[in-house]
């Protein structure tokens, strides 16, 4: 589960360490607003192929 948690918030957890941006001082928000980006594009990109 702690694996499939992690590569969840990989891409935003990577974007936040490129920004120098600590856990604390981002509260999340960085974090939360890409992994929301990635992850939403990658779901409406098989949702395009399975039902476009």
């Amino acid at each position: 589960m702690k694996t499939l948690l992690w590569l969840f918030l990989l891409p935003g957890d990577l974007v936040r360490r490129q920004l120098g941006i600590s856990v604390e001082q981002d509260g999340g928000l960085i974090r939360s607003f890409i992994n929301m980006c990635v992850w939403g594009a990658v779901t409406l990109l098989i949702a395009l192929k399975y039902y476009g």
